[in-house]
């Protein structure tokens, strides 16, 4: 069947965002089928080549997530997010890291990445874990918090260490943690030498009721972009509603403290 330019730009925003969808949810098998089924019609998309790079890296099939990247990079040499997967699957293959493909999926709420006044924060890690570790996470991973004398681990699900949070944030965190605080914690940029986490408050305890556990200069609400692979208007329509800033990518850095003096850089990924 033959469509018209209409139809098919039609068609492809509507299997574009099912593609974001399903990624969201957490549904790799799926979201291969909706990607090839665009990169069929549209053999230079190179924002569906990524996703379905994603995807197959999801699903612990390092081949066709490196081939569809590889095609990525082919299609735009200066493609930062074929380039950064690249190494991380040759970094993947290396270690023999095992995948963890569809067990215990989690759905990666939009929400997470939706930065409220006072209510969570953007950090940059430090004395992070080896770049065959860091290989292994990825933008949206739900991370833990663990506190350690005057330190404030991030660790991944299988409890391996991941970085620390600065000492000049992390001692008001761990003085809130004690008096019966509680937060969550997801990886928002990811890179060789570089891991950036969100920390949220979900609980405060009502001895800490005015404590602000992030104090900050930025608007009421501030949509962090994902690294999944979405472009601006495609992480919009993903939130669906919301007024928010979505920050550019490779610009996914701590504006919540001051300036630390870290290089901006990454995104995120469906």
């Amino acid at each position: 069947m033959v469509h018209s330019d209409e139809e098919q730009a039609k068609l492809k925003k509507q299997n574009t965002q099912s593609a974001i969808d399903l990624a969201l949810a957490g549904r790799w098998r799926e979201a291969v089928t909706v990607n090839k089924s665009i990169v069929e019609l549209f053999p230079d998309d190179t924002e569906a080549l990524n996703r379905l790079g994603r995807a197959f890296l999801e699903l612990g099939e390092y081949g066709e997530a490196r081939e569809a990247y590889r095609k990525a990079k082919e299609q735009d040499p200066y493609n930062t997010i074929a380039d950064r997967n690249l190494r991380r699957l040759e970094l993947l293959t290396i270690s023999g890291a095992k995948p963890i493909a569809d067990t215990d999926v989690q759905r990666v709420e939009p929400q997470v990445f939706l930065e409220e006044t006072g209510k969570a924060g953007v950090f940059n890690l430090s004395r992070l874990a080896p770049r065959e570790v860091l290989a292994g996470v990825v933008a949206g991973d739900k991370v833990n918090l663990r506190a350690s004398g005057a330190v404030l681990v991030i660790e991944g699900m299988s409890g391996e260490q991941l970085g620390i949070i600065d000492p000049r944030y992390a001692l008001k965190l761990l003085k809130l943690m004690k008096g019966g605080n509680r937060y969550s914690a997801n990886v928002i940029s990811s890179a060789e030498d570089k891991l950036s986490v969100i920390i949220r408050e979900t609980y405060q305890d009502p001895s800490q009721i005015g404590q602000i556990s992030f104090p900050t200069r930025q608007s009421p609400a501030t949509v962090r972009k994902p690294e999944l692979e979405v472009s601006g208007e495609e992480l919009e329509s993903a939130v669906d509603g919301e007024e928010a800033d979505v920050s550019p990518e490779e610009r996914l850095e701590d504006e919540t403290y001051p300036d630390d003096g870290d290089d901006e850089e990454e995104d995120l990924e469906v």
